[in-house]
């Protein structure tokens, strides 16, 4: 299973995560901000990220723009996860190379098979 790095400024979103991902086996490693985020993305080297846009000290979107510009993690995996649906953020995220972009309310089963179909095309272990 993969190690996942869920990085969100809502508790409740995090733990509704957690929990359902690591009952498919995968590892879930949490983050309230973006700058713990890029800490842990940087030294825990995560298979995937779940990252939230709209976040105290800095937004998703300079967490990933940071993410995709250092060799640690620019290759890492990015599903957004926010409540930010509105064309031009969407747009953002993909321009920026997300793997996927999913907006709050959501339902958590979709995300887990999001998880894996993302974690499949990229070559990473799955199978739940």
């Amino acid at each position: 299973m993969a190690t996942i790095l869920v990085v969100d400024d809502e508790p409740d979103v995090v733990e509704i995560v957690r929990f359902r991902l690591e009952r498919d086996g995968h590892t879930v490693l949490s983050a309230g901000d973006g700058p713990m985020g890029l800490v842990n993305a940087y030294t825990r080297h995560p298979d995937l990220i779940i990252l939230d846009v709209m976040m105290p000290g800095i937004d998703g979107f300079e967490v990933l723009r940071r993410m995709k510009n250092d060799s640690r993690t620019a290759q890492t995996p990015v599903i957004m996860l926010t409540a930010k649906a509105d064309f031009s953020s969407i747009a953002k995220g993909w321009n920026m190379d997300v793997d996927n972009y999913v907006t709050k309310p959501f339902d958590v089963d979709e995300l887990a098979d999001t998880v894996k179909n993302v974690l499949n095309f990229r070559g990473k272990t799955a199978s739940a």
